[in-house]
């Protein structure tokens, strides 16, 4: 059925094409024609509203996330300068329990 009509497209002339037009747009109305244009419009800003909406949300949950991560971050800089201050004072301990252990053998020798 649609090659059919194409055929008779096809077979028409540019004249004829122009008055079957100019027929559709009579019976349908010049204010009917831009309602559909402008309803496709419309359509079309919805759709760019709402991933403009979306890419928004994605944004802000993307920018909580980052926010998160640096306080993470802070506080294992934080807790790794409190294991290295901890670290130091086991060694500090270990090499002086060693002395003493060493003046110990010393003097009983």
């Amino acid at each position: 059925m649609q090659n059919r009509g194409v055929k008779i497209l096809n077979k028409m002339e540019d004249h004829s094409l122009l008055m079957a037009i100019t027929a559709l747009v009579g019976g349908l109305g010049v204010k009917q024609i831009w309602d559909i244009i402008k309803k496709k419009m419309d359509i079309k800003a919805n759709k760019e509203a709402r991933n403009d909406g979306f890419q928004v949300q994605v944004i802000e949950q993307l920018k909580e996330k980052i926010d998160d991560l640096e306080k993470k971050i802070d506080s294992l800089i934080k807790e790794n300068t409190q294991l290295r201050e901890k670290l130091a004072r086991m060694e500090e301990r270990i090499i002086l329990t060693a002395k003493k252990r060493v003046n110990k053998k010393n003097e009983t020798k």
